[in-house]
């Protein structure tokens, strides 16, 4: 199924761009920042309730992430997928099978971009955690969260869709400061796993017309 554009006002096209883990404290910022940019965005949500944004860009479908259809019809005509599923910390395959049927649904329709949030610490950025998040934090603290990051991550790896994983950890509500760095963590210099919604929520967007990090996983931080 081909992908298409709507348009605004002036008559140009714009991204159509759908949205799961819209209602998730970092999802409701990059909705946000979406419908700053101009972008004609389909969030998806179990809870649409919860997003509490109105806005004539915004189109919101009610559903679960495990549910086939919910998924089809949220990505039914859409240039790009944003995902930012979370379950928190506990036990759950909630990332990875939610996952899943958005990559397949993706591939039914041929919509090729996919954006999807992780966590650091996984593949390339697994050496870079500081000595105590390799000791406590990553097998004892946050250990179910890891796990099904990495199944996440391997489902999408697997797919032949143009994607991109970005790999934040700590999440803070502060002001952007468009000053964080990102990419391979070997060329990182003082990581402080730390990073402003905002500003997270901006390099998503960014790679919606960046191929700089297609098929990569870069890290984010301060």
């Amino acid at each position: 199924m081909t992908t298409g554009n709507t348009h605004n006002l002036e008559g140009e096209a714009t991204m159509n761009v759908a949205i799961f883990g819209a209602t998730g404290r970092t999802g409701r910022v990059i909705v946000d920042e979406a419908l700053k940019r101009g972008l004609a965005v389909t969030a998806s949500a179990r809870s649409p309730e919860k997003l509490g944004i109105d806005h004539e860009n915004l189109r919101v479908v009610a559903g679960d992430v495990l549910d086939p259809t919910a998924v089809e019809e949220a990505i039914e005509g859409q240039d790009a997928v944003i995902s930012i599923l979370g379950a928190g910390m506990k036990r759950t395959t909630l990332r990875t099978e939610g996952t899943r049927q958005i990559v397949r649904a993706m591939e039914r329709q041929g919509v090729k971009r996919l954006i999807s949030q992780s966590i650091f610490g996984l593949s390339d950025s697994a050496d870079a955690l500081p000595r105590h998040w390799k000791l406590i934090v990553k097998p004892l603290i946050l250990r179910n969260a890891y796990r099904d990051h990495a199944g996440q991550e391997a489902v999408i790896a697997a797919s032949n869709l143009n994607w991109t994983i970005t790999q934040p950890v700590s999440l803070r509500d502060w002001d952007p400061t468009g000053q964080y760095q990102h990419g391979s963590p070997e060329s990182m210099k003082n990581i402080t796993l730390k990073i402003a919604d905002v500003d997270l929520a901006r390099f998503t967007l960014d790679q919606l017309t960046s191929d700089v990090y297609i098929r990569r996983t870069p890290a984010i931080t301060y």
